[in-house]
């Protein structure tokens, strides 16, 4: 592939899965190709529809969505880490996610952790924030506000 265009050879790696334009300017940076010809050969394929980094923000918000244990804070970083810009994904995440109830689903991750023994409190807490959920929320659910526990206490 190394002789191709970067026009041809950036095709043929959007026919695998879609990339944003930060990602196929930095992939073709990284294969040789100078920075002036990387984002001309980017362009040229967001003229043409190949590259949509608002498509593709809402195939990710979807994706994300779709594992249902992601909370608001880990879809943006999912986001970012595609290279999208705050101005591409912001409208998406304030589209698609402002009527969900993100107490439900947390709620329903709850299930299949012991709220009787501390540890899996802590354990279930820490979860939360983990995928991305508020610490407020984690707090509240993982029972530390109301009884004064201290989630960082011993194991």
């Amino acid at each position: 592939m190394r002789n191709k265009n970067p026009y041809t050879l950036a095709l043929h790696w959007l026919g695998y899965r879609d990339y944003s334009k930060a990602q196929m300017v930095d992939r073709l940076q990284r294969s040789g190709y100078e920075a002036e010809s990387a984002r001309n050969t980017v362009e040229r394929l967001a003229r043409e529809g190949w590259i949509d980094d608002t498509r593709l923000a809402y195939h990710v918000v979807e994706h994300c969505l779709e594992s249902k244990n992601m909370g608001p804070a880990l879809i943006r970083h999912q986001l970012v880490s595609k290279g999208l810009a705050p101005e591409i994904y912001e409208p998406v995440l304030q589209e698609r996610v402002s009527g969900i109830d993100w107490l439900k689903i947390a709620e329903a991750l709850r299930e299949r952790y012991d709220m009787n023994e501390p540890r899996e409190r802590r354990r279930f807490g820490r979860y939360l924030i983990r995928r991305g959920f508020p610490v407020s929320l984690a707090w509240q659910l993982a029972g530390w506000e109301e009884n004064g526990a201290d989630p960082e206490g011993d194991y």
